[in-house]
């Protein structure tokens, strides 16, 4: 795996081991022995890992932690606690560390450690994410599969409204949906089999997986871990709960993230794509269609719909009253077109309506109805009326823009002609 590694350390504690380790895998590794240089180098640099020498709890600075923690975002932050007590875990969890080592760890070890961490990180950087990067997550739900109860976990993390199961391997797995992360004892006969069926549980496909252990089966748990079937990481069992808690909020906190950032660019689609007042799709979406489909499909049809005399409405009404009726006028027109039918706000009180699979009749009787129908209600308190161009692709090549300008040039005469009508090619 190669990184920008940063490692702070004031302390000046021998770090050698872990540096050897990263240069090893071809990592640029940069050591800093100041505060100060420390954030002018996160400052300047683009960095994929950050390693905090931790000192007592002391002489620890959380105003530096806060400022490093939100300079970095996402960036992973991994503490290397020689020199504290394992009491004061929580308080660096508490601060923004992700995950704590000794300065002696494997080469194996460090790289598991990194390799989750980093990746998760490389699939939520965001700057929309920045902001929580700090964030402790509370009302955790932790689900345990183990024959044994497991005592894994410090007070802090289990006083942060964290749940913990324990499941014996023949329940469902698609029982679990609101856990937030997974531990598999490696003890257990046929974890790769639970590993998969989480993973292809839709439900679960995207939730971290760790494997706890003993020095006993550790080799059997790396070994589904090398076979890359889901398991982020792999615990020691005998390591401080204090540890565990770090590594497995941040699990909890990179998959939160995700779902978050995933649900931002939903979000931020749906948004460009569909127009505020009316909640259809908007020109820029319709252009977008437009430009995939330059070729009409055969037995369909482009209505385009006006309302009649909506300036009429604006200049008596006011907007707000108009966008009411205008709204109210496209939930009526979308109640009577089918799931599969397109529609698009064209532009002002014009709307686009793209059908396929249709009879020339069933088109007639569609929009005759829709003028009916329209004409007979109340909008807001008001009757208003509409005028329909169509044009039907029967069998014959059609392009779809050549399509719509028909079906707009129709709509035009039926307005000329006095609205509240429908003129079909």
């Amino acid at each position: 795996m190669i990184l920008k590694v940063l490692i702070i350390n004031e302390c000046k504690l021998n770090v050698r081991r872990v540096r050897k380790h990263l240069e090893n895998n071809f990592s640029k590794v940069t050591e800093s022995r100041s505060i100060e240089d420390a954030l002018r180098v996160v400052g300047q640099t683009h960095l994929d890992l950050v390693l905090l020498v931790l000192s007592d709890a002391k002489r620890l600075c959380p105003d530096f932690l806060s400022v490093l923690r939100l300079t970095l975002g996402v960036t992973p932050l991994i503490g290397i606690a020689d020199n504290c007590s394992p009491n004061d875990f929580p308080l660096f969890s508490n601060n923004g560390i992700d995950d704590i080592i000794y300065s002696d760890i494997s080469e194996s070890d460090l790289f598991r450690k990194v390799h989750a961490l980093s990746g998760a990180k490389e699939k939520i950087y965001s700057s929309f994410l920045v902001k929580d990067a700090l964030r402790k997550q509370r009302s955790k739900k932790v689900t345990i599969f183990s024959n044994n109860s497991l005592d894994l976990f410090d007070e802090d993390f289990l006083d942060r409204g964290t749940v913990v199961n324990f499941i014996k391997t023949n329940d469902n797995v698609s029982n679990y949906s609101s856990s937030d992360i997974f531990l598999i004892d490696a003890k257990l006969n046929n974890i790769e089999r639970l590993c998969a069926n989480l993973k292809l549980c839709r439900a679960h496909r995207y939730k971290p997986i760790l494997l706890i252990t003993d020095q006993k089966h550790k080799e059997k748990a790396l070994s589904v871990y090398r076979r890359n079937i889901g398991v982020l990481d792999v615990i020691d069992s005998d390591t401080h709960p204090s540890i565990i808690s770090c590594a497995v909020n941040a699990h909890i906190k990179y998959k939160r993230l995700l779902d978050e950032f995933y649900h931002e660019i939903k979000r931020n689609i749906y948004m460009s794509s569909v127009d505020a007042i009316t909640s259809v799709y908007n020109r820029s979406f319709l252009e977008d269609y437009i430009s995939k489909r330059e070729e009409a499909l055969n037995h369909s049809a482009v209505l385009m719909v006006d309302l009649d005399k909506f300036k009429e409405i604006n200049d008596k009404h006011g907007h707000t009253f108009a966008d009411k009726v205008l709204s109210e006028v496209v939930a009526h027109i979308k109640s009577y077109i089918r799931l599969t039918d397109f529609i698009a706000r064209y532009g002002g009180d014009e709307f686009l309506i793209f059908m396929r699979n249709i009879s020339r009749g069933e088109i007639e009787k569609i929009a005759q109805r829709l003028v009916s129908s329209v004409e007979n209600r109340l909008f807001n308190g008001i009757r208003c009326t509409i005028s329909i161009g169509a044009c039907y692709i029967g069998s014959e090549s059609v392009k779809l823009r050549e399509a719509i300008f028909i079906a707009d040039s129709f709509m035009y005469i039926s307005k000329k002609s006095g609205g509240n009508s429908v003129y079909l090619c």
